[in-house]
């Protein structure tokens, strides 16, 4: 499933509320996955309004692995200047709440990186979906139809 935004904040809003709905339709039920699945695309997206440039694109797709499942999904935008990541904790206790926004995608996805993808970038997660919250994987039209 892939979507182009607009790049303004209501494009933030109406990203967490396809992701849900795919997630929905894909019957992917684990509360703890669903919802952390979400904070991590407002937190891709946002970083895509607020930093990029041009229309942001949305993808997520559901695979079968040895082991279960795994969604992947990707935000890209027109900017082909990579995010900043500082590595490990910030040497001073900070408690403000900008800047945390990658701190938590690398805390919540199993993996995640950037690429570019010009004429800008593409900033991918990957979550492992617990098998006993997602059933079988199976190529079903659901799969293959966009959510309202």
């Amino acid at each position: 499933m892939a979507w182009d935004l607009a790049p303004d904040p209501r494009a933030v809003s109406r990203a967490r509320a396809l992701t849900r709905r795919t997630l929905r339709r894909w019957r992917v039920t684990g509360r703890d996955d669903t919802d952390d699945i979400v904070l991590i695309v407002d937190e891709l997206v946002t970083n895509a309004v607020v930093h990029g440039t041009g229309p942001v694109h949305l993808a997520l797709r559901l695979d079968a692995t040895r082991s279960g499942v795994r969604l992947t999904g990707e935000v890209g935008d027109a900017d082909p200047r990579a995010p900043g990541t500082t590595p490990g904790p910030p040497p001073v206790l900070d408690w403000s709440e900008a800047g945390r926004g990658l701190l938590l995608v690398a805390c919540l996805a199993t993996e995640f990186g950037a690429r570019p993808a010009p004429p800008g970038k593409t900033i991918w997660f990957t979550r492992d979906l617990d098998p006993l919250d997602t059933p079988a994987l199976t190529v079903d039209a659901q799969l293959d139809t966009p959510p309202d």
